[in-house]
């Protein structure tokens, strides 16, 4: 038998190569588009720099983009759209940045940022901007055809301010986790309209200023008549519902929190219920008060809450609500 030269077995793996290379060349061409895209030539970042796409590699299975002083801006001075095209205004930067994407897979990039600044508002709705930085952030950010189907963000060392608390929020460890879910109709039986997006949040070593380090889990819903599409739209009978919120340390639930909230002249009434073992230390939280030592219950009592941000008041416990408490855990955490 003639034997097949090895240089020839080669050949094939050779074609396939420079096609595959020519394919990842086009997707590496659309991923430097896609970043221009989003950070316009000459928009100024991190201590006001022009971002600038060092280098775009990765070959063969990935994608990976390297960009210093990454800049973007949505509902802004730089951003094309309108403020009022979108119910977030958004504003993020960083020292620098790390974008990876599948070749293949357009709709899903993750961003690894090292000292984000960002600050996050809701247009038209006073007091609701959050400013804040960390020392590192990863995102996770999912497409659709008409925009951000879902965002999801860790952060690392959190600081964020907000009128929603009188002092700064810290944490470790913080997930925030947001995705619009676009009901088209509502069950008669609701008295509320459809939902349609959900935020998550999550965290580890929570602090509301000189506060005591917990544990955060929450879960909103947003609802409105129609696609999200910007604060006027969402205040014709939308709502913001509280399903869950609860904040707990080493030895337990602190309070679990239940409430629902609608427009009210720019800004949101919430009504809702807390459930806690230390109901003294919530209501002076809510007081911005100094909270008394004061030990935890061994069963919690439900208090009414309701008002504005800022301007909450929490109702006393009932005259039945129990009164033995657990000496044999430590008292209730500092919650402010």
């Amino acid at each position: 038998m003639r034997r097949v030269p090895l240089w020839l077995t080669i050949v094939p793996l050779a074609l396939g190569g420079a096609v595959y290379w020519h394919y990842w060349s086009g997707w590496k061409d659309q991923f430097r588009t896609d970043i221009a895209t989003v950070m316009p030539d000459g928009v100024t970042g991190f201590g006001r720099s022009p971002y600038h796409v060092q280098a775009i590699g990765g070959f063969p299975y990935r994608l990976e983009a390297e960009v210093t002083n990454p800049f973007y801006e949505l509902g802004g001075a730089h951003d094309e759209r309108r403020p009022d095209d979108g119910p977030v205004g958004l504003v993020l930067s960083a020292k620098r940045a790390l974008l990876n994407r599948n070749p293949w897979q357009r709709d899903l990039t993750i961003v690894r940022a090292g000292h984000p600044l960002f600050v996050a508002g809701v247009t038209g709705l006073v007091g609701a901007d959050v400013h804040g930085s960390a020392t590192q952030s990863v995102s996770s950010i999912h497409l659709n055809g008409t925009g951000i189907a879902r965002l999801s963000t860790v952060f690392k060392g959190l600081k964020a301010t907000t009128a929603l608390f009188a002092a700064p929020v810290t944490a470790d460890h913080f997930e925030v986790h947001l995705r619009e879910t676009r009901a088209r109709s509502n069950e008669a039986w609701s008295p509320t309209p459809p939902q349609q997006a959900q935020v998550v949040l999550s965290g580890t070593g929570v602090r509301i200023g000189q506060g005591a380090p917990l544990t955060l889990a929450a879960d909103f819903g947003v609802t409105a008549t129609s696609r999200l599409r910007d604060y006027a739209g969402w205040a014709a009978g939308g709502t913001v519902e509280v399903h869950s919120l609860t904040l707990a340390d080493a030895s337990g639930e602190v309070l679990a929190m239940t409430a629902s909230g609608v427009p009210a002249e720019g800004t949101i009434r919430l009504t809702g219920t807390i459930t806690t073992v230390c109901p003294a230390s919530v209501a002076a939280a809510f007081a911005a008060s100094r909270a008394p030592v004061e030990q935890r219950l061994r069963n919690p009592v439900r208090l009414a809450f309701g008002g504005v941000p800022g301007a909450f008041t929490v109702g006393a416990p009932p005259p039945s609500a129990p009164t033995a408490f657990r000496a044999q855990l430590p008292p209730c955490p500092l919650l402010r």
